[in-house]
């Protein structure tokens, strides 16, 4: 049987996934983002995480363009072409420097001169998708309804552990809009898309996974421990779900008892921080 699609032929609907890997904000090359001490375990992750969870996606996208700078090694160029070869639909975009506008410019190169609608989704080179994820938001998309696409919903994985997490701005949004003068979901951080068109929540559950390790800076876990036997198989990619270790009601409840007492403590502060700087201010 063939991969499934949604009748988006007669909606000229295009769907890309977009990610940064090592790319340069300005134009000062990063050399932290160029060493193999961090190019090597950062493909690992992208190797055996994030490109089987897009593979495996119910329903796939139009493309997945994955961004790097162009001083990226010939060693890694290398891999990144063998994963290329082996999942089409990915395709490597080597540039000096990463915005909105290089974005765009790139993504003209690829989109069917019959387009008329585009979906831009956003997604970190250490991060995995929902196998259902793809197909969720072809669905909530509103052909004519430019807006941003927010999956709400997701866990992540830190230290063999499992969490759950409500998310409104996520990392992983989308954006919605006609074909014509579109700007993609890079037209902003994503904590502040807000700020650039509505912005609609949609409740797949764990639509999305994130991966806190050692080299990278969302390195703070929030959200509720949970048990893997409470997580479908389908939503962790093999080498997640082989990380994650086991887990005990007591602990589970002491875990996230913590979690609460620390969650309101840290509310009760921030009240009191601002209860004081009123009064010093006379309000």
């Amino acid at each position: 049987m063939g991969v499934r699609r949604l009748s988006r032929e007669l909606q000229k609907m295009h769907h890309l996934i977009t990610t940064r890997f090592n790319v340069r904000v300005g134009l000062t090359a990063n050399a932290r983002a160029l060493s193999p001490e961090w190019l090597e375990p950062r493909l690992r992750l992208f190797r055996e995480i994030t490109v089987p969870s897009v593979a495996s996606q119910s329903i796939p996208p139009d493309g997945w363009l994955v961004f790097f700078d162009e001083d990226t090694p010939d060693e890694m160029r290398h891999q990144v072409r063998g994963l290329e070869v082996g999942f089409p639909l990915m395709r490597a975009e080597y540039c000096v420097e990463f915005n909105a506008q290089l974005v765009a410019e790139r993504i003209r190169n690829v989109i069917p001169r019959d387009a008329d609608w585009l979906l831009t989704t956003r997604l970190d080179n250490d991060d995995a998708l929902n196998r259902l994820f793809v197909e969720s938001v072809q669905r909530a998309a509103r052909r004519g309804v430019r807006e941003f696409i927010n999956p709400t919903y997701g866990l992540i994985v830190a230290n063999g552990c499992l969490y759950r997490k409500r998310d409104f701005s996520s990392p992983f949004m989308t954006l919605s809009e006609p074909v014509a003068g579109f700007q993609t979901v890079w037209i902003d951080q994503h904590q502040r898309l807000s700020r650039h068109g509505p912005v609609r929540q949609f409740a797949l559950p764990d639509a999305w996974i994130q991966v806190v390790h050692g080299g990278n800076l969302a390195n703070q876990v929030r959200g509720f421990r949970v048990s893997p036997s409470k997580v479908s198989p389908d939503t962790l990619p093999e080498a997640l779900m082989a990380s994650i270790s086991t887990l005990r009601l007591s602990q589970l409840l002491i875990d996230n008892s913590v979690g609460l007492l620390r969650r309101y403590a840290g509310s009760a502060w921030r009240r009191g921080r601002r209860m004081w700087t009123d009064r010093k201010l006379g309000k």
